[in-house]
């Protein structure tokens, strides 16, 4: 075989192999194909599969009901693409302009309709109110939303709204507490005793790890590629951390805090279960210094321990009843109109500040001996400062004890630092009875969790003293006969589209 046939038929088999690669695109009788699809387990989201005759660049224009269109561009050229699109309203034929661009700068331009379903006939109505709409954050209002009906069944409807409280995004698939963004836009949940990632259209990317004794309520992403994970410690309750590989999801350490706090003080708020002597709730990472902060709402403690050793900085809570090998350990509050917080949730680090926490302060009793009673209590918002060198700590700013009771949420909440100054309030759990009175959560009597009527508001406030509020949305079941409601768990300000 001659150097010359060899290489015409390497010319030949290049043209072949270019003809088979391109096949799908050539038989195109115009510029571009657009197929597109709903789908099914976010279902105001499609992706359009679009084939081209030549490399473009794709542009999406989603209309909106308020002046308010969304856009996004992708970056790279490509003749086949899969491109999401998001923020589709419910119940709506939905006008979305494609466009496609050739690296010459000619554009082709497409409008498609794409009519979506109703949301579940149990979804609420929410009511919105948009006090300064000039100084709302940008992004989506991401709720950790949930349903009780009237014999107090749960389930979840997890959901994202814009600032008019038009549902944008809605999840149907299993979800437990875990409902996180990553920098690449996908969405950390949990199912089961698993943290699963998926992409806006709920189509599972790669299940991160499964933890043999559960994951309660919360994790962080560290800057040491793993995720820290709230656990049960072996033969404990709800009393642990685990980290593991954040790409493998292999197990790499653990902190049992039976051997960092002190197990035998006096739990305050109390729990149904006795074991639960702890409750972690919120975990926070520090990459400043490698640490991380965990709430444990039934101590009303703030904690931050030193990821590398495993040792104990400081303890953010009341001073009764710890053990004299924890007391160094204790923040000493200064400054004017200090309060403890007690059952909190949710600590969240100022990305700006390190030294500055925020911190949904339930409000649970708010004393040992002399509980505050629901009717005279209420929960908040609430931001301190500590200097680890003094071992000090300072109130700085609060929202919600000037509400009282009338937002007074003895289980869950959340409270989020947002890009512009403002801060994200989600009063998740305000509980009443039948006659419209604040009730606890617990029976202790009859051992058993109060039948209570829930409702949630979910507020963007500045970050003034006194706060302005910009914005509020309020989800109740308006039914004043039974005790079906609306509880939510966490809420979040989320792009829909993570920056291509």
């Amino acid at each position: 075989m001659t150097k010359q046939f060899k290489t015409k038929l390497l010319i030949i088999l290049i043209i072949i192999l270019t003809a088979l690669i391109m096949f799908g695109v050539s038989r195109l009788t115009s510029p571009y194909d657009i197929k597109v699809s709903l789908s099914e387990n976010a279902p105001l989201g499609a992706l359009a599969v679009i084939n081209s005759r030549e490399p473009v660049q794709i542009s999406l224009l989603i209309k909106g009901k308020h002046e308010d269109d969304l856009s996004v561009d992708f970056k790279d050229f490509a003749i086949k693409q899969e491109i999401p699109i998001l923020g589709l309203y419910p119940d709506t034929a939905n006008k979305v302009e494609i466009t496609l661009t050739t690296h010459s700068g000619k554009q082709y331009e497409k409008t498609i309709t794409l009519q979506t379903k109703p949301l579940p006939s149990d979804f609420p109505h929410i009511e919105t109110t948009r006090f300064f709409p000039d100084l709302i954050a940008s992004g989506m209002t991401f709720l950790h939303l949930g349903r009780y009906d009237a014999n107090g069944s749960y389930s979840a409807l997890p959901c994202a709204l814009d600032s008019f409280g038009e549902v944008r995004w809605f999840y149907t698939g299993e979800i437990g507490h875990v409902l996180k963004q990553t920098n690449e836009g996908t969405l950390i949940i949990q199912e089961g005793d698993s943290l699963v990632e998926i992409d806006m259209l709920g189509n599972v990317i790669k299940k991160r790890t499964t933890l043999l004794y559960g994951i309660h309520h919360d994790m962080a992403e560290t800057d040491k590629q793993s995720f820290l994970i709230l656990s049960s410690s072996e033969d404990s309750f709800e009393d642990g951390v685990v980290e593991v590989d954040s790409s493998s999801g292999a197990f790499l350490r653990a902190w049992d805090f039976r051997t960092i706090l002190d197990q035998t003080r006096p739990s305050q708020p109390k729990n149904l279960e006795s074991e639960d002597w702890l409750h972690l709730n919120g975990i926070a990472y520090d990459h400043t210094d490698d640490s991380f902060i965990v709430s444990g709402r039934d101590q009303s403690a703030v904690v931050k321990v030193n990821r590398d050793a495993g040792k104990l900085v400081w303890i953010l809570g009341n001073h009764e009843h710890w053990p004299s090998s924890l007391t160094p350990y204790l923040l000493e509050p200064t400054g004017k109109d200090f309060e403890w917080q007690w059952g909190q949730h949710a600590p969240m680090i100022d990305p700006n500040n390190p030294d500055r926490i925020l911190i949904y302060d339930d409000g649970n009793e708010r004393s040992y001996e002399n509980p505050v009673l629901p009717r005279d209590n209420y929960s908040r918002a609430v931001e301190y400062e500590i200097d680890e060198k003094t071992m000090t700590v300072r109130q700085i700013w609060q929202y919600g004890k000037e509400l009282g009771s009338e937002t007074f949420t003895p289980f869950i909440g959340d409270a989020n630092y947002l890009e512009n100054g403002n801060r994200l309030v989600c009063f998740g759990g305000i509980t009443r009875n039948l006659q419209h009175e604040p009730i606890e959560l617990f029976d202790f009597e009859n051992n058993t969790v109060n039948r209570m009527k829930i409702s949630s508001r979910i507020v963007e406030v500045t970050d003034d003293i006194p706060a302005k509020e910009v914005l509020r949305f309020s989800i109740s079941d308006p039914d004043d006969s039974t005790y079906a409601g609306y509880s939510c768990y966490q809420a979040e300000r989320y792009p829909l589209y993570v920056r291509q």
